[in-house]
């Protein structure tokens, strides 16, 4: 008899896992292992849990392959390691990965999959990690090079009305530069 088992993490903090439960109970899965946003997601004791918990015939099911992996090599390698135990595979949003029934997916579609999938947990490690950044203090982007020592310097330059040209190249910055730190100080020129 085959059984379908559900797994679903939080990819970003806050972000919970609900509603991907919600989706895996409705497309029939009697199961649903879940894990919260880590900070290392390759310790994640729900996925072991329910790896453990499959049975030869059963299919794991996923709303989106980046459920089940954080990387594209890891998400292969899982895909054979159930293949090896006689398991198959289910993603809700993405049919041409699935491996429970002829999906008619050419190779062509595969790899689209395969590079959506990379894209999207490229994307999800960009934004853990900006968050991560944030959280500590740090802005991201590159360092502006207006000091608050040229910042004064420039208001005083643009009260005594020179061009933006001219405190540009007193100050050694480029004009747009200038622009920008006098456009965030408040209007009191």
């Amino acid at each position: 008899m085959t059984r379908l088992v559900g797994y679903t993490r939080e990819l970003t903090p806050g972000a919970g896992t609900e509603a991907d439960a919600a989706d895996l109970t409705a497309a029939g899965a009697v199961r649903v292992f879940t894990d919260g946003a880590t900070t290392d997601p390759r310790k994640r004791p729900g996925l072991a849990e329910c790896l453990a918990f499959l049975e030869p015939g059963d299919v794991l099911v996923v709303s989106s392959s980046a459920q089940l992996s954080h990387a594209v090599t890891h998400f292969l390698s899982t895909l054979t390691g159930l293949s090896d135990r006689g398991v198959q595979f289910r993603s809700l949003s993405e049919p041409a990965l699935c491996t429970d029934a002829p999906s008619g997916a050419g190779p062509t579609e595969v790899f689209a999959a395969l590079e959506a999938l990379r894209r999207r947990l490229v994307s999800v490690r960009t934004r853990a990690g900006m968050a991560s950044a944030a959280a500590s203090g740090k802005r991201p982007g590159r360092p502006t090079v207006m000091t608050p020592e040229k910042v004064a310097m420039a208001l005083e330059l643009r009260r005594l009305d020179r061009p933006m040209t001219h405190i540009a190249r007193v100050l050694g910055v480029s004009p747009n530069s200038v622009q920008r730190a006098l456009d965030h100080l408040p209007r009191t020129l």
